[in-house]
C-alpha cells in the first residue's frame, strides 16, 4: 500500500463527496423516521376507532340494561299495587 499525499483539490472533491454521502443518509434516515411514525400513527388512529366504537357498543348495552331494570321495577311495582288492591 502506497501513501499517497492529496492534493488540495483532490482532498476538497473527496470532502464534497463526503458530505453528500453524509446528506443522503440523512435524508433516507429522516425518510424512514416519517414512515415509522406515520405507520404508528394509523396504527394509534384505529385502535382508538375500534375503542371508541367499543365505548359506543357498551353505552347502548348499558341503555338497554337500564330500561330493562326501570321496566322491571315498574312492573314489581304494578304487581305490588294489584295484590294490595
Amino acid at each position: 500500500m502506497k501513501n499517497r499525499s492529496l492534493t488540495h483539490n483532490e482532498f476538497e472533491e473527496q470532502l464534497f463527496q463526503f458530505k453528500e454521502k453524509v446528506g443522503l443518509l440523512e435524508r433516507r434516515l429522516s425518510l424512514k423516521a416519517d414512515e415509522v411514525v406515520f405507520t404508528m400513527a394509523v396504527s394509534h388512529r384505529k385502535q382508538i376507532d375500534q375503542l371508541k366504537d367499543e365505548v359506543f357498543q357498551l353505552r347502548e348495552e348499558l341503555k338497554q340494561v337500564k330500561k330493562q331494570q326501570k321496566n322491571q321495577l315498574l312492573d314489581d311495582v304494578v304487581r305490588k299495587q294489584r295484590t294490595i288492591v
